[in-house]
């Protein structure tokens, strides 16, 4: 089954909650799509341009007057302009280049504003989440404190209730996710003690003014007490968030939740990982929608170099504001499996499906823009299984465990995608090139990509709605790999299973090194009595095999801390071998 996500109507909506028109837009399309040696003796503006209703004949006229060669897209900092392929028109040194990628243009009703802030986004997995602590998550720049309210109850579906308001009491503007639940289900300020009711943000308490007069109550009816409340959801084992306050959109209004239905097959089993990446939000929406990186950047962990093929990619349908559809007939493992279909529903969800006789798979990713250059990542992976052996081994498997896998697959690209966007980032500010003048993608495999980066540049206003006023340049390179590799803060401290198998492992090693040592000094005493040989040797062998558990132990630890270096993909050199192995000693 195939998602489709409804756009919302824009217009019904107030101007405060669509991302902000830029004058400039048309002619960043018209710099995007026609080649440099071609603009000179461009007379009228692309079809992509004119599609693209004018909010007046003065504003078109306006767009349209616009120096082509010097435009850049509003928040072109943070995303490059972009389209679905690379100039069609062939130099005397291509004649024998292989056809471009293409993409269907936009209908010119969905070449509109996209509304960033009326879509649901996953934050976290209900698993990993505390019943009784605040957490706090950045959503499209916003910081947003959540916490279950215990007093609330459950839903008919037996979810219990979450609430959401901006992290940030009015009174001293401190984080209020620094604060606690109280015993009414409010959030109460760590500074000095506010409270807040989650449902419409009313600030409930003052602790500073006397109960006595009218200074308290006048107090609590200010706005300027309250905070402001977000709807959520809990659906499919996640938490969801409308970035929409309450007041602001009608319960019948709220879109639907882009979720994947095969999730609530009973034969269905799943995996699930959330990391906060180092990259932007488009950044890692183009990389899983890139099927044939797959065999080279995962050669040794999920692909193989030599099961690489030509790809070839076919959009289905019209490239619209709620996303696109596309296949890839021949499917991976050279057809073994059969086509394999893709969706991108806007702005967030991809989904590769891939469907056999015996079994049905499923990549599932939620890119959640968080801040300019880093998003969080909702990756799930679907299985329905006919026979039930494999759904019950499937099952045996420990979260935990099945992260530190995830988690490594993750890091084989996240180096180069780090400096990759960057690369492009210079190559637009400092070059003037356009997204399809930086990269050079003669081939099929492209096709999904140029789609998606058409979809951003045309539709949605080249990047998230940040804040106003938010720099939408990327931040700083990081300059050494160990950030880069992180996982204890993008993944472990926020994973409730990682946690807590990282806390009982410590322990554990702990109880070896005593246990070990014991045994030394046993072997020794037995040693020193003149023992029989064998009760030495076996209480001496006894504790270099604890030993080597707790040091395999503390590999596991290492990997819940940092990935190593370098991936599968090829072999390390003798140094980077010794620091490797260094460093986990070290644990």
């Amino acid at each position: 089954m195939m998602l489709t996500l409804p756009s919302p109507s824009v217009a019904a909506r107030p101007a405060a909650l669509r991302g902000p028109r830029d004058p400039r837009r048309a002619t960043a399309r018209a710099s995007a799509v026609i080649p440099a040696s071609a603009r000179v003796r461009a007379t009228t503006p692309p079809r992509a341009a004119r599609a693209h209703p004018p909010a007046s004949s003065a504003r078109r006229a306006s767009r349209l007057a616009a120096p082509l060669a010097t435009t850049t897209l509003r928040g072109a900092s943070l995303v490059p302009s972009a389209v679905a392929e690379p100039p069609s028109a062939k130099t005397a040194d291509d004649e024998d280049a292989p056809t471009p990628a293409s993409a269907p243009s936009p209908s010119p009703s969905d070449a509109s504003d996209f509304d960033w802030r009326a879509q649901w986004y996953p934050v976290a997995f209900t698993a990993d989440l505390e019943p009784d602590a605040p957490m706090t998550f950045t959503l499209l720049g916003e910081p947003l404190v959540l916490w279950r309210d215990p007093t609330a109850g459950v839903d008919e579906a037996g979810a219990p209730a979450y609430r959401c308001t901006a992290d940030k009491c009015p009174h001293r503007l401190v984080p209020l996710s620094e604060g606690r639940v109280n015993e009414r289900g409010e959030i109460e300020c760590g500074y000095h003690g506010w409270t807040f009711d989650g449902t419409n943000g009313r600030c409930t308490s003052i602790p500073q003014l006397p109960s006595e007069g009218t200074a308290l109550d006048t107090a609590l009816a200010s706005p300027r007490s309250c905070v402001t409340p977000y709807p959520t959801k809990v659906a499919q084992g996640m938490l969801w968030v409308l970035p929409v306050p309450t007041s602001e959109m009608a319960e019948e209004d709220r879109p639907p939740l882009p979720l994947v239905p095969e999730i609530d097959d009973p034969e269905c089993v799943v995996q699930d990982i959330s990391r906060d990446l180092p990259m932007d939000y488009a950044t890692l929406l183009e990389n899983v929608m890139d099927v044939s990186h797959v065999p080279f950047t995962h050669h040794g962990s999920v692909g193989k170099r030599e099961n690489a093929t030509p790809v070839v990619l076919e959009m289905e349908g019209e490239l619209r504001s709620r996303g696109f559809e596309g296949v890839w007939r021949e499917g991976p493992r050279n057809g073994k499996y059969g086509s394999q279909h893709t969706e991108f529903v806007a702005p967030s969800l991809m989904r590769h499906t891939l469907r056999t006789e015996q079994f049905t798979t499923l990549t599932v990713v939620y890119a959640v823009p968080t801040t300019p250059g880093r998003c969080r990542l909702m990756a799930r992976f679907p299985f329905i299984f006919k026979a039930a052996l494999p759904r019950v081994v499937f099952k045996l498997v420990p979260r935990w465990w099945s992260h530190l896998n995830q988690n490594a697959i993750l890091e084989d690209d996240q180096i180069f995608l780090h400096k990759q966007e960057r690369l492009i980032e210079i190559e637009r500010d400092v070059g003037k090139k356009s997204y399809a003048q930086a990269c050079y993608m003669p081939t099929k495999a492209d096709t999904y990509v140029g789609a998606f980066r058409r979809w951003l540049a045309e539709m949605a206003g080249g990047h998230p709605a940040w804040p106003e006023g938010t720099p939408t340049a990327l931040p700083p390179r990081e300059t050494s790999k160990e950030a880069l590799l992180d996982r204890f803060h993008a993944h472990t401290k926020h994973c409730a299973s990682c946690a807590v198998a990282m806390s009982n492992i410590t322990k554990i090693r702990k109880a070896l090194r005593v246990l070990s040592i014991a045994l030394i000094a046993a072997a020794a005493g037995a040693f020193a009595r003149a023992a029989p040989n064998y009760a030495a040797v076996a209480l001496a062998v006894g504790a270099a095999v604890v030993a080597g558990v707790r040091e395999w132990l503390g590999g596991l630890v290492g990997k819940m801390r940092e990935g190593p270096y370098p991936p599968p993909r090829r072999p390390p050199s003798m140094m980077e071998a010794a620091l490797e192995s260094a460093r986990i000693a070290l644990i």
